[in-house]
């Protein structure tokens, strides 16, 4: 089982009596730490979750973003925030549209087709970038 960095001793006892616990078949196991907006490689999404594939404009540069999230609203605040590497130094961010997919793989798929040259010029042209 993987754990999280533990910060403090009650932490780290709570959570080994947990473990001990689910060993014993009492509790169902906790999540692995996982960077935000990722998951289990073969977890299965719930029928309320939703991907999203979301366009961005740097309010700095003028240029497009293109990303996938499955929370706009943290995404956009990291990005902002400037917790995503790719685009620390052009933020801030404005949202400008977004589209929503039952799936992942069906968002992964459309991510990749929105990156290419021809849809991205599309969208550059609909957006006056």
């Amino acid at each position: 089982m993987r754990y999280c960095k533990v910060k403090n001793r009650s932490t780290q006892i709570f959570r080994q009596i947990y473990t001990d616990k689910f060993l014993e078949g009492w509790l169902r196991p906790a999540s692995p730490c996982l960077p935000a907006g990722r998951r289990q490689a073969g977890a299965e999404s719930s029928k309320y979750n939703m991907f999203y594939v979301y366009f961005l404009k740097s309010s700095k540069d003028n240029n497009l973003y293109i990303g996938r999230t499955n929370n706009i609203q943290r995404r956009l605040y990291e990005h902002n925030a400037g917790r995503v590497p790719s685009t620390k130094s052009r933020k801030p961010f404005i949202l400008l549209n977004y589209e929503t997919y039952k799936t992942e793989k069906e968002s992964v798929e459309k991510e990749i087709e929105f990156k290419k040259g021809y849809k991205r010029e599309e969208l550059k042209k609909k957006y006056n970038l």
